[in-house]
Formats: C-alpha cells, sequence, structure tokens
C-alpha cells in the first residue's frame, strides 16, 4: 500500500552545478550527498557496474528532491520537450508569481512565457509559468489565489 510521495530525481549532467543551481537560486537546502558504486546501487537501477553521485535537498516540507549524476554509464544528452512521451515536470506552489517571475528571470531562468492566468467564470482559478533547469529538467510555478 502506498503511504506518501518521498522524492522526485532528476538525471544531472554535473550534481555540483545542478546543487548549486537548486541551492543558490532556488533557495533548496541540501540534506545529504551521495556517491555509490556497490552491489545495492546495481541492483536498484539495474546496470552492471552502476556509479552515480547525487544530493537530495528539500524546502524543509518533507518532501525531497534528488538530483542524479551517473558517472557509468554516461549519460545521453536527451532534452525532453514538454510535450515527448515520457516528459516529466515538477510543479512549486508560489506566493505572487508576477514577482516570483521577474525575481527569477534576473536570476537567470529563462520561462517559456510570462505567467498566464487562468479565469473561468470571472474568477482568478491559478497563476502558472514554465521554465526548464540547467540540465533540460522541466519546471511549472503555480500561483493559486488564497
Amino acid at each position: 500500500m502506498l503511504k506518501s510521495i518521498y522524492h522526485t530525481g532528476f538525471v544531472v549532467q554535473d550534481v555540483e552545478k545542478s546543487l548549486a543551481f537548486y541551492t543558490d537560486v532556488m533557495g533548496f537546502k541540501l540534506l545529504y550527498r551521495t556517491h555509490r558504486n556497490d552491489e545495492f546501487v546495481e541492483k536498484v537501477l539495474g546496470f552492471e557496474g552502476a556509479h552515480i553521485r547525487g544530493a537530495f535537498m528539500s524546502l524543509d516540507n518533507g518532501y525531497a528532491l534528488e538530483l542524479i549524476q551517473y558517472i557509468y554509464p554516461s549519460s545521453a544528452e536527451g532534452h525532453t520537450d514538454r510535450n515527448n512521451l515520457g516528459a516529466t515536470h515538477l510543479a512549486f506552489k508560489v506566493e505572487n508569481l508576477d514577482e516570483y517571475y521577474a525575481a527569477m528571470s534576473r536570476k537567470g531562468l529563462r520561462f517559456v512565457n510570462p505567467p498566464a492566468t487562468l479565469i473561468e467564470d470571472g474568477v482568478l482559478v491559478r497563476k502558472a509559468a514554465y521554465c526548464q533547469d540547467p540540465d533540460g529538467n522541466w519546471l511549472e510555478f503555480v500561483e493559486f489565489p488564497e
């Protein structure tokens, strides 16, 4: 029986570069680092000789983001567009998306478009915006009215 969602994992090219992005730009806190090349990681990942480096981070809400750099086997280029099968995204709730969008744009995030506003029957339902992290993983930022 499922109990809860534990974490989301992103494959990255350089765990140190991505860790800097998520901590310095996005405000995550590093929980711990990993470096494994043992029988456990081989079994979990299904790659003989698997060797990975990683980091777990959080926003102090019990949910973690894992970054995984494959040392062996190395990763192929794989920037999946958001409409391709297998594409994923991680969505964050934010306060005041317009301000967040402006601040994150100044920090170098490149969004698909400025925040979009969904209004139904004259009522604001939500605002949302999409962008990618440095490795091409899709991120969504959503504001819900209070």
